[in-house]
């Protein structure tokens, strides 16, 4: 069961690096395997080797999920956009009491936890309105650089960091850069002149960012528990979808949404 667990962990954490706005960091906490991916992605190879098994599933789904799903999930934004973002917004919101119960582990929340909590909550929202209001238009209408695989891999290294954070979406940095349907069609039509050098930069991303977190995890936890918590509450805000109203795809929608706090109940055992 754990195994299989493990593939569909990967195969959320995949998809969610499709969808600007979806952060694929946000679902590790909720299915309770963040700090066993996150001791992965720092090359911790004690804990590498102790999950093993449980991590070659997680990367199996991993690669279903941002491969495999990329054509399937962008359709169902396209077309399905208020039952898609209701399922997601289901999942994240189904698993909110389960953060709140495993992640301090024992230790008790304190108001002094409400400041790293609102400042998570404010750094997520804040991105999302910034985008809204044409903020990154300017960095994304930049000349092209000369040097285009270095522009490529430090693009991906930025939102690599992004994929470790949960509540912040790495598909959404580069949706910022506007770099995002090049990402896409590179990784739908296999342009290994982009994906070599995102692929560098992903690896460089995600390995120091996850030395960051767990090192800021092991001197102020409770702290930075809070923090996570805030960005993963705010995380919904870009997911609202428009278009709701007393109408047939808002009634499946709700549907959807109550379909992803099931899976979310079900599947956010706590079992990293």
């Amino acid at each position: 069961m754990r195994n299989l667990s493990a593939l569909f962990y990967g195969i959320v954490y995949g998809i969610a690096h499709v969808i600007p706005g979806l952060s694929g960091g946000t679902f590790l906490v909720i299915f309770g395997c963040y700090d066993t991916v996150c001791q992965a992605f720092a090359l911790n190879f004690k804990e590498i080797k102790k999950n093993l098994i449980f991590l070659i599933f997680f990367g199996i789904g991993s690669l279903l999920g941002l491969i495999g799903f990329a054509h399937v999930i962008t359709f169902l934004m396209a077309s399905f956009e208020i039952q898609t973002n209701l399922f997601f917004m289901g999942l994240i919101l189904g698993g909110l009491p389960l953060i709140i119960k495993i992640t301090a582990e024992g230790e008790k929340f304190k108001p002094s936890c409400i400041p790293p909590f609102a400042l998570g909550f404010a750094l997520v929202a804040s991105l999302f309105f910034m985008e809204k209001l044409g903020a990154f238009e300017a960095s994304a209408a930049q000349g092209v650089d000369t040097v285009f695989f270095l522009k490529i891999a430090l693009y991906s290294f930025t939102a690599a960091i992004a994929m470790v954070l949960p509540g912040i979406s790495g598909a959404f940095i580069l949706l910022a850069f506007g770099v995002y349907d090049m990402f896409m069609e590179a990784l739908k039509g296999f342009d290994f002149a982009v994906i070599i050098p995102a692929a560098i930069g992903i690896f460089l991303g995600i390995v120091l960012g996850a030395k960051l977190v767990l090192l800021l995890l092991n001197k102020f936890k409770l702290t930075v528990y809070s923090a996570i918590i805030g960005m993963v509450a705010g995380s919904v805000i870009p997911l609202f979808p428009h278009g709701l109203g007393l109408n047939a795809a808002t009634a499946v929608g709700v549907v959807c949404f109550a379909a992803g706090v099931f899976v979310a109940l079900m599947f956010g055992k706590g079992e990293g």
